[in-house]
């Protein structure tokens, strides 16, 4: 077989074909790759960038950057002019530094007709390895590429191959399960951002959220250029801008705006509008270029000269970064460059906080998701709550679930409340499966105890390798005659429940076994308790993030939460569980851990 044959059979190869017509992309453009073709464009200092697929048939740019008419308009060219077809037919990347001395270039028409000096190409892959095109940067004289730059170009080359794949697994995973478009454009905005981190500077990485980036830069501002204030502006859609400092507030087209508009005529929506840095040496400068509201309005802030620097973002000005001086203040032409680089640092670090902020959202959504709708069983009524973690970048595995088991042929209800260990995705993914299982086993095990439940799912988890460890807590409340109620459960290492009596006693009821997760190391079964509650009784089952604080030992918050029950009238038991997380966690005080709350009350006037 010949070279040309193997190449044929690798351009025709119909795995690869498949997954080519799976990423749904052709000749029309495509806003993500677009955007990052412009991105190795300017990494490189190359006039020409392109994302290129190769069919069977043709070339085609979904991602393009610098290329001129016609191919601008076309995004194709034919298959036996391309140049990007080589890294399909080899799988290795193509670097020509003159491709008119180069035997593979010197002679196609292509590269006459583009300019093409010089190329570097690598291949673009899905999961199995298969290689659907090339991202490529094209200068038009002979080059030599620095490895630097082949590093970079590998990078944003690895980059758009997951974005590939993303756009191939979504696809599988619409034709499996149904997903609302909101959720799909959710996950695909994140996910796209996250392609931003790769040239992301590192100086500003440890930026958790948006609002910290103001306070970082102040830290990394020092020497002659310290500046007496630094606001951060952020660009919204629409042409709005945001102002997420307090203070700049009242820089708005009114006093107290929280948005102004790209077309005012102020400082920051002008570095906007025009994408450049604008420097005003003194008020005299402000005050021959604005209008008296915008002079009065920085003077108030106590700002005698004033620098706006726009940040950089992957459709344009990202948002724009103020320096403000309280004396009158010349910046050099050294000043600016040091302005304009840190800007380029924090309009990365921008992208990378959306993108955290995003995830985050994402996971929180898919998390609530998950948890219960609350049944109403005859004779019990039941309220509960989940807040998520305080700090933004973590979301975590804690679930509460209740099942009424009548449906089974059963008078009973199951009561859950469980907390897989972690604060990420991966944690909450996990709850999700645990969940499931449980309200499962329960449905299947309605006479049996909660320890055979508990065990059951325990059991599954390890056989199905899901991995997940914590702490899961099971009662079953069954009425018995007189209107009491009888509840059993079983912990596996969860925090005991809390009986609240009618008269405003508290119980913490004891018995607690090992941790959930750990079925090769459990020496003995998990153990079933049981209280009997009266009509007037509230049990209320919690997660640690209600009670357990750094530095405070957990017996006290457990006695805390013990005083707050106490106190509370759960008569209004949604009421009840608000009042009760509002006065163990305080107003505006941010919490270490996600936040569930499950009570039932045997209501004193109900008669079965």
């Amino acid at each position: 077989m010949t070279d040309d044959d193997d190449g044929n059979a690798a351009l025709a190869d119909p795995g690869r074909l498949a997954a080519l017509a799976e990423t749904g992309l052709g000749g029309e453009p495509d806003p993500a790759l677009d955007a990052l073709a412009e991105r190795a464009r300017r990494r490189l200092g190359a006039p020409i960038a392109l994302v290129s697929l190769i069919t069977d048939r043709e070339q085609v740019f979904p991602g393009l950057a610098g290329l001129g008419e016609p191919w601008a308009r076309t995004r194709r060219t034919a298959l036996d002019s391309s140049l990007c077809r080589h890294e399909v037919v080899t799988g290795a990347p193509l670097i020509i530094e003159d491709s008119g001395a180069d035997p593979r270039s010197r002679d196609n028409p292509l590269v006459a007709a583009l300019a093409i000096g010089a190329y570097a190409g690598f291949p673009l892959t899905d999961t199995a390895g298969r290689v659907l095109g090339s991202l490529c940067a094209i200068d038009h004289r002979p080059r030599r590429w620095h490895a630097d730059e082949l590093v970079v170009l590998t990078d944003l080359a690895h980059a758009c191959s997951l974005e590939l794949r993303l756009r191939i697994a979504t696809r599988d995973a619409q034709r499996e399960r149904a997903r609302t478009d909101t959720a799909e454009a959710m996950l695909r905005e994140a996910f796209t951002r996250s392609q931003l981190l790769l040239t992301a500077s590192q100086s500003l990485a440890h930026a958790g959220n948006i609002s910290q980036l103001r306070e970082i830069v102040t830290d990394l501002v020092s020497g002659d250029l310290k500046p007496a204030y630094i606001g951060l502006t952020l660009a919204e859609g629409a042409g709005d801008l945001h102002r997420i400092d307090d203070p700049l507030q009242a820089l708005g087209p009114e006093s107290g705006d929280e948005l102004s508009h790209v077309e005012d005529d102020t400082p920051i929506a002008l570095t906007a509008r025009e994408a450049r840095l604008q420097l005003y040496t003194d008020p005299e400068a402000i005050a021959a270029a604005f209008p008296e509201t915008a002079q009065r309005r920085y003077a108030e802030l106590r700002l005698c000269s004033i620098a706006c620097v726009p940040l950089p973002g992957p459709a344009g000005v990202a948002g724009v970064l103020l320096f403000g001086w309280d004396t009158a203040h010349e910046v050099d032409v050294h000043e600016q460059a040091v302005i304009t680089t840190l800007a380029g640092y924090v309009g990365q670090a921008l992208e990378r906080a959306r993108f955290l902020e995003d995830r985050v959202t994402v996971a929180r959504k898919l998390q609530e998701a998950m948890l219960t709708r609350l049944p109403e069983p005859a004779g019990v009524r039941l309220a509960a709550r989940y807040l998520p973690v305080g700090r933004l970048e973590q979301v975590g595995g804690d679930w509460y679930d209740a099942v009424d088991l009548t449906g089974a042929g059963h008078d009973a209800l199951a009561l859950v409340v469980g907390d897989i260990t972690g604060h990420d995705i991966q944690a909450t993914t996990l709850m999700g499966q645990v969940r499931n299982m449980g309200r499962q086993a329960s449905w299947e095990r309605p006479a049996g105890p909660p320890s055979a439940v508990l065990a059951a799912v325990e059991q599954a988890c390890a056989a199905t390798g899901v991995g997940a460890t914590g702490t899961v807590l099971q009662a079953h409340l069954r009425p018995e005659t007189g209107d009491r109620w009888l509840m059993r459960w079983a912990s596996a290492g969860h925090l005991p429940p809390i009986v609240r009596h009618r008269d405003g006693t508290t119980e913490v009821l004891s018995g607690v076994d090992m941790m959930f997760g750990y079925p090769g190391l459990r020496k003995t079964p998990l153990v079933d308790h049981q209280v009997r509650l009266r009509p007037g009784d509230t049990v209320l089952l919690y997660t640690d993030g209600l009670v357990e604080r750094r530095r405070t030992d957990l017996d006290a918050g457990i006695q805390r939460l013990r005083e707050t029950a106490a106190a509370l009238d759960p008569t209004d038991l949604a009421r009840f569980v608000d009042d009760t997380i509002r006065r163990m966690l305080g107003r505006g005080t941010p919490h270490d851990d996600d936040v569930v709350v499950l009570a039932a009350h045997i209501p004193a006037a109900d008669r079965r």
